[in-house]
């Protein structure tokens, strides 16, 4: 029988996380803005994923979401389209806004950190963020990680399922 707790093994059982456990290594040895970039970035590619399985397969389709000036080729605008075609949930789509306003922070601020107020503040509201439990703290950047891990996997196999219902050409009534 073989071994599950080998890295082959588990990702022969879980093909979905292939991208996912390279994704996980980069994370946790990045510095706080890398992780916060990384992290975002990921979620941005995932969202691209999902709305490509959703819109139609032409190229038009693919204008929306890459190259210059797509409407659709900002983790903002793919976050709130995403919730507008209901690919994601409203718990999802405010995690995912949480999650970019400490992006936002990171991007534009040189000095930010997980100790900048504002910062806090928008870690704290992270839903899907890990929660202290006895004497353990779970401080900013480990409620940003879990976060942004926890909506990660959340959007795994959201494609896929979103495929299934991919827009088609159709005949509309006059």
């Amino acid at each position: 029988m073989a071994n599950p707790k080998h890295p082959d093994d588990f990702l022969a059982a879980n093909p979905h996380l292939a991208e996912f456990m390279p994704f996980l290594d980069a994370l946790n040895a990045e510095s706080a803005r890398g992780a916060v970039l990384v992290a975002c970035s990921f979620i941005d590619g995932q969202l691209e994923k999902i709305l490509a399985a959703f819109l139609r397969d032409e190229k038009e389709s693919a204008k929306l979401l890459s190259g210059f000036n797509a409407p659709l080729g900002s983790f903002a605008a793919r976050i709130t389209a995403a919730f507008a075609l209901g690919l994601i949930t409203r718990a999802e789509y405010a995690e995912c806004e949480t999650l970019r306003k400490v992006r936002n922070d990171f991007a534009h601020k040189v000095t930010a950190s997980f100790e900048d107020q504002s910062v806090k503040d928008h870690c704290a509201r992270l839903a899907y963020a890990a929660k202290p439990y006895g004497e353990v703290e779970v401080n900013a950047r480990s409620q940003f990680t879990t976060a942004a891990v926890g909506l990660i996997l959340h959007f795994t196999n959201r494609a896929h399922h979103v495929g299934q219902q991919q827009r088609r050409e159709q005949s509309w009534p006059y």
